[in-house]
């Protein structure tokens, strides 16, 4: 009941309240899957210096309060997954001229934002040579207003494979795949993107490991559909029954942040276990004994 209660908690609190952040939809991810009836949620903080809005042409200091993840392993083959920020905080320091400008006054601007839904479905585990394979897809809903500046109003699609492979003790992870994106100025057109993300975890000691990935997308350069590159690096803990992430940042794209700090705390428990279905003996096919 106390797993139940939790899994309830965690919907309860993440679902309504999420921001909009194409950068998130794009994070490396694994080819493995956590495991039927795991839970496994994420909560964090992050501060991104120079973040900047093509739409509204802000830019400034972002805060985000509440950096949600949230994947449970729904069978032997799928892990349904959620992700976003429950509440965006942007000091603005700069106005450029807006395609939508937005509408607010001062110096500041907050909105709750965009729902990330995800699926990740197992093709074959590592074997050998052979690596690990996923494929995955997710959604970006258009929760958040470009009324309050950081959000586009528009659904984004992201689909693609998952590569991981363990060399020595590195685990190494690769992603491509395609992205569909509406476009906030344009009506009726879409810009189709490639994504790419590499990812590396090597354990140092027994609950330390360093971890680095590079992620983005490029594609036919469009206004509200930037391309998007950035690396993130850093070390992760676990300790307390808690795996503890806290990471750098540091965008390559124009309308990537400047540079940042990550920290999140996950938390993973057996929610449920497969039911298995008892296997049934015929006793009148058994030989007789004598």
């Amino acid at each position: 009941m106390k797993n139940w209660a939790a899994i309830i908690l965690a919907i309860f609190v993440s679902a309504p309240v999420w921001a909009q952040d194409p950068e998130r939809a794009l994070r490396v991810d694994r080819a493995e899957l956590i495991g039927v009836g795991k839970v496994q949620a994420g909560l964090g903080v992050e501060f991104l210096h120079r973040a900047r809005y093509s739409l509204s042409g802000l830019e400034g200091d972002l805060l985000r309060l509440g950096t949600i993840s949230f994947s449970v392993g729904v069978g032997d083959y799928a892990e349904f997954q959620i992700s976003g920020v429950a509440k965006d905080y942007l000091s603005i320091t700069k106005r450029s001229q807006p395609v939508i400008p937005a509408k607010i006054s001062g110096d500041t601007t907050s909105d709750f934002g965009d729902l990330v839904l995800g699926t990740k479905l197992k093709l074959a585990p590592e074997k050998g040579v052979r690596p690990a394979i996923s494929f995955k897809f997710a959604v970006q809903l258009p929760n958040a207003s470009n009324e309050k500046g950081l959000g586009n109003d528009e659904t984004e699609f992201y689909s693609g494979l998952l590569l991981s492979k363990h060399l020595g003790r590195a685990h190494i992870t690769g992603n491509v795949g395609l992205a569909i994106l509406g476009s906030p100025v344009q009506p009726s057109t879409q810009a189709d993107l490639l994504t790419y993300g590499l990812g590396i975890t090597v354990p140092i000691r027994s609950r330390l490991e360093l971890v680095g990935e590079w992620c983005g997308r490029q594609g036919p350069e469009r206004v509200g559909n930037e391309n998007l590159s950035q690396v993130q690096a850093g070390a992760r803990l676990r300790a307390g029954g808690l795996r503890w992430d806290l990471t750098g940042i540091a965008g390559l794209k124009h309308y990537n942040s400047r540079s940042g700090l990550a920290l999140a705390v996950t938390y993973e428990f057996q929610a449920f276990h497969q039911k298995r279905n008892p296997v049934t003996v015929r006793t009148d096919k058994l030989p007789d004994k004598k």
